[in-house]
């Protein structure tokens, strides 16, 4: 008698241990290792060490020096908007510079943009700066624009120097110029009409109808000459 107690108790014991090592365990009672958080301790969320840089242009097939031509965010804030809207997606928004540098990142000047833009201008990708000569100057000129509305763009039209610094040219009446055709994000190149004229169309949503301005250069500024509607846009 007493060896089939000793056998049940045996075969008991063995039955318990198979049945609870091979139960599932709880949530409580497991372990959870998150070596990734171990391994970024000491660090900030986001480390920002200098100016954002959100256009890198080139200048050598433009002017033939070994230069580059930068916009950068120098105050200001990154954020994401995933809802559907003009401004979606990656944004970067604050004050900016143009910064002109030789090819070993050496500064040569700086033009703070604020002074042309009252309100922080908002960039939700980085682009190329598209460049001309508009008035014959042999200075390379170029646009920065922000979202106006679903029709175009407001731009301003600004100038590289030769000695390197940026200025804005002035357009008469025009504090900055609304386009809807256009060739470029945040910066287009405008259609030249002679050496020192420039087109540019848009759509007038109050009359439904698409303009064509023609802008001349007078040697101080450029003057609107010409305004007609386009009706064949093939």
């Amino acid at each position: 008698m007493l060896r089939r107690i000793t056998r049940f108790l045996f075969f008991s014991g063995i039955l318990i241990f198979l049945f609870t090592s091979c139960s599932p365990k709880k949530e409580s009672d497991m372990t959870w290792s998150n070596d990734s958080t171990e391994s970024n301790e000491g660090y900030p969320d986001i480390v920002v060490n200098s100016p954002i840089t959100l256009s890198n242009n080139d200048l050598f097939n433009i002017n033939g020096k070994h230069q580059y031509l930068r916009l950068k965010m120098v105050k200001g804030k990154y954020y994401e908007n995933w809802n559907p809207g003009a401004y979606m997606g990656t944004l970067w928004e604050g004050y900016f510079i143009i910064e002109l540098a030789d090819d070993h990142g050496n500064t040569i000047a700086v033009t703070d943009l604020s002074k042309s833009f009252e309100e922080p201008l908002i960039f939700n990708s980085p682009f190329e700066i598209q460049f001309d000569d508009y008035n014959n100057d042999g200075d390379i000129d170029f646009t920065i624009g922000q979202y106006a509305t679903s029709n175009g763009t407001d731009y301003k039209l600004f100038t590289l120097r030769k000695e390197g610094n940026v200025e804005e040219l002035v357009i008469r009446d025009y504090p900055t110029l609304f386009i809807s055709d256009e060739s470029g994000h945040y910066s287009t190149k405008l259609k030249k009409a002679d050496d020192i004229s420039f087109k540019r169309q848009y759509y007038d949503n109050s009359t439904g109808k698409h303009i064509e301005d023609i802008f001349r250069w007078d040697g101080e500024e450029f003057v609107k000459v010409e305004s007609y509607e386009v009706k064949d846009r093939m």
